[in-house]
């Protein structure tokens, strides 16, 4: 009985101690993210994905500059084939709170970054199967996107995250707004 009673006083102790940890000003967080782009048809469809991986540093008042790498993929229909279009970008920006619990376990931000990356359409084939020919172009594509994230902090090292994400790119041959839903975890150091 008095290493039960040990242990839950020892656990509450550390939770309420580890609780004056978080967001710290400078600290560094690992972020991996996954989702779909927002399409007209269904959001789970043919393929499409995007990926992300990024460095947040916390700021004053919980907010967070964000460094990092994304991937998209996205399948358009032509007749009865599918013709991807692949961007990778680098995207930069800070994120500001919009909104918090007492605690810190609970946020809401918002933001935006600066965005350039590549974008490649049909992998640079540029006759399809039925002989028709895409006059899209590779090309390198820049822009901003804007981020509405609700974070959810599991332990002061865990966060779990929901995000959705609108980039507006210009250069592009495909289409100029990327709207898209992402969930992921972020691991603070």
């Amino acid at each position: 009985m008095k290493r039960l009673l040990l242990f839950i006083v020892m656990t509450v102790l550390m939770v309420t101690v580890s609780h004056a940890q978080r967001l710290i000003p400078g600290q560094r967080g690992l972020q991996l993210s996954a989702g779909v782009p927002i399409t007209k048809e269904k959001l789970f469809q043919n393929g499409n994905f995007t990926a992300e991986i990024a460095m947040t540093v916390n700021h004053k008042r919980a907010n967070h500059w964000l460094f990092g790498l994304e991937y998209t993929k996205k399948h358009f229909a032509y007749r009865d084939i599918l013709i991807p279009s692949e961007t990778i970008a680098f995207e930069g920006g800070y994120l500001l709170n919009l909104f918090s619990d007492p605690g810190k376990n609970v946020l809401l931000n918002t933001g935006i970054t600066a965005v350039a990356g590549y974008e490649t359409v049909n992998r640079n084939e540029k006759l399809l199967p039925d002989g028709a020919t895409l006059l899209n172009k590779d090309c390198f594509v820049y822009g901003g996107a804007y981020h509405l994230a609700l974070d959810v902090y599991a332990t002061d090292n865990w966060v779990f995250f929901v995000k959705g994400k609108c980039n507006a790119l210009w250069g592009s041959d495909v289409e100029m707004f990327r709207p898209s839903l992402q969930t992921g975890v972020r691991i603070i150091f």
